[in-house]
């Protein structure tokens, strides 16, 4: 039986796949140097796919209900992370004419609007081509404070613990956003909850569409992963005092590490012939 023209067929179809290819990646380079439009979106390297997968972001979400539930009942009942509960609680504070509590809840806030404003200088043209992983500085950033904060004695004031948790945790909400193209939060749940019962309503009324399904266990573990992280803050801090943070920099070094394999492996070279095309790879035979 005579294999050429149906090679043939294969190879003009392989061609026209690597032509596309290469538009695809002109496209690419010019969407990075101009900020134009592109034909498609750019491959996602390991390091971005680790960022936005599901076990990153219930670490991450696990980790931020620690920190507020470390905050919440080891110091002055404030919430770290969780601004809407800091702003009822200033309202509440304010109309009682608690200043001093009102300045408990106002420097977190503050705090975490500076955390975002700093997350956004990674967008920064002149930082961008500097800094290529902003999501492992944000990490490490946040591993830094919170283990220099659980050297910190237990008399040490409220204060400066909790703006300096909500400077870090806003750090990481305004970086880690989104699992598999959905938007998330790492921090605070509501959203979550939100996307969770949306992507049930949708799979049960609208087609039983993988997708949905998909939406719904993720973001139903993020949820759970939250309560486990809660709980598990609320259980640590009147024990360990400040050194309870250092459960959460153990799990956040975890992140850091698995990303930071992600990375090594973005970095790595190409074994030789793994770019190579079908028709390249085709017996001497059957090329002619």
């Amino acid at each position: 039986m005579n294999f050429r023209p149906i090679w043939r067929i294969i190879k003009q179809m392989d061609v026209g796949d690597n032509k596309q290819a290469s538009r695809a990646d002109g496209a690419t380079v010019g969407t990075a140097g101009t900020g134009s439009s592109s034909v498609g979106p750019p491959v996602q390297g390991l390091l971005a796919r680790r960022c936005g997968s599901l076990a990153a972001s219930a670490a991450l979400a696990a980790a931020g209900a620690f920190l507020d539930a470390f905050t919440y009942v080891g110091h002055g009942r404030v919430f770290a992370n969780a601004m809407t509960g800091n702003v009822v609680l200033l309202g509440v504070d304010a109309l009682s004419g608690s200043w001093r509590h009102c300045l408990g809840h106002l420097l977190p806030i503050l705090m975490f609007l500076l955390g975002v404003a700093s997350a956004r200088t990674a967008r920064l043209p002149w930082l961008r081509r500097r800094l290529m992983h902003p999501e492992l500085a944000v990490l490490a950033i946040e591993i830094l404070v919170l283990l220099g904060l659980g050297w910190l004695p237990p008399g040490t004031s409220n204060f400066a613990i909790t703006m300096s948790i909500a400077y870090a945790a806003s750090l990481q909400m305004a970086t880690f956003r989104e699992i598999d193209g959905r938007a998330y939060s790492s921090t605070f749940t509501t959203g979550n909850l939100r996307t969770m019962i949306e992507a049930a309503f949708d799979w049960a009324f609208f087609g039983r569409q993988p997708t949905h399904l998909r939406a719904t266990r993720e973001f139903a573990v993020i949820c759970s992963m939250f309560l486990v992280g809660a709980a598990l803050g609320a259980f640590a801090t009147p024990r360990l005092r400040n050194r309870a943070l250092w459960i959460d920099v153990l799990l956040l070094a975890a992140v850091l590490g698995w990303l930071l394999d992600a990375g090594f492996r973005d970095r790595a070279p190409r074994r030789p012939g793994a770019d190579r095309s079908v028709a390249d790879r085709a017996p001497a035979s059957l090329r002619q």
